[in-house]
């Protein structure tokens, strides 16, 4: 989800301006109030919502009608069921077809259905509610979003629902783990001068006077805040995608007042996105988006994204991937929003990466996703997972932005291998699509695919808040035909802020040639040594900013000098083409070898010596730590 109120420079103003914009999209609305949720943790029901039918005939600025059929299946015992549902004109409910016995709880967007049937359920027993009402939709205590069903004109209604606005037009267990299994079906009735559009395939539409009523079905697992549909005077760009043996459709449905062709873009990035992440999750159906919200923001309802006025092509991108991300695997919880946003978010870097090249992705990624979080968050802030309880803590550059650089150095960790890195994000898609997923079993795919423990990373990086600040600065020293290039790397991030361990590349700057080395930085103060070939003339820290971070770099010719004996001046490494000889430090003679990835290649007493492929090595020996090249 995402809103925006002006015009930036990937496509207008000032990076400020637009990244706002960006995160607030899915914000929807600089106006809102600071509401408070308690965002629950999944609790499953006795019951599992199996399909919705919803039948509905809106006009003349009112709902005329509305008949929703719930169907559930019992997954333990139970006497009763529950369905959040606001509404206030309620004329009937019916349990299986007869007279219901039920109670009503709650208030407001905590109201609940409690619906009796007259003997228990048992595992396996499925039943439909029905519920019958009419009337004028009520009115959300968001100021901002997530309204449910509004009725903005006589010829324009739309249901908006993230994060809790469903219940409020909708009789439903309205918690995102709780998905209709069966999907959804609608048969809304309008003027037949308007357009409906909704989640799912139009099986048909049929006219009575001037009415006419519209039939979409969608057959996938959907969320309850995905569930959707709008009544307006539209009409649709149409393309078709084609992909292998796929053939879909894909609409851009626009204000018939205002036709401009926009959308046009969208068939190369059903491509992009499938290429990278797996065939689009919803093929058999269709993709469309929809001018039907007010001002700027969009939503990534289920096959129908649902936008206002703003149609940037990195906005289509967000809505686009979060059919995969968001929709196909919906977070568990809206502590795991991150695994919705942080992901639509990372795919707009994909989208210009495969228009622009890797030059394109570093730009978008520097620009939108650091800039913006440097620009409206603070460090430490809040963390990536469960950052808060108002709507403005889950829709935040911390989800959003942050989210998305903790896949970009996820990529990076993953030795910037794009196979392994693309394969787990399919690994993980594979396992949960059509359900729920957690943070931790985010985790638990990824390390299951890749056969590392990540822990390390993911708990700074998404549990703790922050980012690292480091101080750095830099002493060349001649060896007398070599020379030796010391590193003291200082975290200077505020309280609140962990240590983070992280793999940092620093290009080193030469006469002779430039190379780049791989520290791995884990504590306050660090200090590293370099073994060169030639006098090093400057430093880059992280030149392909893979690490978010903010940081200083400066040349101190006093760094090292006043100890008698520098730093790893007793350890003692000479490398002879492929083999290394290492002696150990005096007082601890056990030499251990890591690669440049922290896996240890190699130990002994004494001397070790070693044949190494290519790479960047670390020896240590005592508190001693040396790196040194094989070529």
């Amino acid at each position: 989800m995402l809103i925006l109120a002006a015009y930036g420079p990937w496509g207008g103003v000032n990076a400020e301006d637009d990244t706002l914009r960006m995160w607030m999209l899915e914000g929807r609305g600089l106006e809102a109030t600071y509401e408070l949720y308690d965002w629950p943790d999944v609790v499953l029901t006795p019951y599992d919502v199996r399909k919705y039918i919803i039948r509905m005939g809106i006009w003349d600025s009112l709902v005329q009608w509305a008949h929703v059929s719930v169907k559930i299946r019992a997954r333990s015992a139970t006497d009763s069921i529950r369905l959040y549902f606001g509404w206030a004109d309620v004329d009937s409910i019916k349990y299986e077809g007869a007279p219901a016995t039920y109670v009503w709880s709650g208030t407001d967007t905590a109201r609940s259905l409690i619906v009796y049937p007259p003997a228990p359920l048992e595992v396996g027993d499925t039943a439909i509610i029905d519920v019958f009402y009419h009337g004028l939709p009520p009115a959300s205590s968001s100021t901002s979003f997530g309204n449910g069903m509004v009725i903005a004109a006589s010829d324009w209604v739309y249901a908006d629902n993230e994060p809790y606005g469903v219940r409020l037009w909708l009789p439903s267990y309205d918690q995102p783990w709780e998905k209709a299994d069966e999907g959804v079906e609608f048969y809304i009735t309008a003027d037949s001068s308007l357009e409906v559009v909704a989640n799912g395939v139009l099986v048909d539409t049929v006219r009575s006077g001037g009415l006419r009523t519209w039939h979409y079905v969608h057959s996938h697992p959907i969320a309850p805040y995905l569930i959707t549909f709008a009544i307006r005077d539209l009409v649709a760009n149409e393309w078709t995608w084609n992909y292998g043996a796929i053939s879909m459709p894909v609409r851009s449905w626009v204000l018939a007042s205002d036709p401009a062709l926009w959308g046009d873009s969208l068939v190369y990035m059903l491509t992009v996105f499938s290429d990278r992440f797996g065939v689009y999750p919803f093929a058999d159906e269709k993709y469309e988006e929809s001018a039907v919200l007010p001002g700027g923001w969009a939503m990534e309802d289920q096959t129908n994204s649902f936008f206002g006025g703003y149609y940037s092509d990195w906005v289509q991108a967000h809505e686009l991937a979060h059919q995969w991300w968001g929709d196909a695997i919906t977070c568990g919880t809206f502590k795991d929003i991150w695994l919705n946003e942080g992901f639509a978010t990372y795919s707009e870097i994909l989208w210009y990466e495969a228009l622009g090249g890797d030059s394109a992705y570093r730009d978008y990624y520097t620009y939108r996703i650091e800039g913006g979080l440097f620009t409206y968050g603070t460090n430490p802030g809040n963390p990536v997972y469960n950052p808060g309880p108002g709507l403005w803590d889950i829709f935040s550059v911390y989800t959003y932005q942050k989210g998305a650089a903790v896949l970009h150095m996820l990529r990076y960790i993953l030795d910037k291998d794009t196979s392994l890195f693309f394969g787990a994000l399919r690994y993980y898609r594979d396992r949960y699509e059509g359900s729920y997923a957690l943070t931790s079993d985010f985790v638990d795919a990824v390390e299951t695919y890749t056969g590392r423990d990540l822990d390390w990373f993911f708990n700074q990086w998404v549990y703790e808040p922050g980012w690292p600040v480091y101080n750095v600065r830099w002493n060349r020293f001649d060896d007398g035909g070599t020379w030796r290039l010391l590193l003291q790397v200082e975290q200077t991030q505020p309280v609140g802020a962990p240590t983070f361990k992280m793999p940092i590349e620093v290009r080193i700057l030469m006469p002779s040639g430039d190379t780049t080395v791989v520290i791995w930085d884990s504590l306050d103060v660090q200090h590293f040594w370099v073994e060169l070939p030639d006098e090093p003339d400057s430093i880059v820290w992280d030149p392909d900013n893979w690490v978010l971070d903010q940081s200083t770099v400066l040349y101190d010719p006093t760094l090292g000098v006043e100890e008698s004996t520098p730093v790893g001046r007793d350890m003692v490494i000479r490398v002879r083409g492929r083999v290394v000889e290492i002696s150990g430090t005096t007082g601890d003679r056990t030499v251990r070898v890591y690669s440049s990835d922290g896996r240890l290649v190699g130990y002994g007493k004494d001397k070790v010596r070693l044949r190494l492929p290519s790479g960047m090595y670390y020896a240590r020996s005592g508190a001693e730590v040396k790196a040194f090249i094989v070529r």
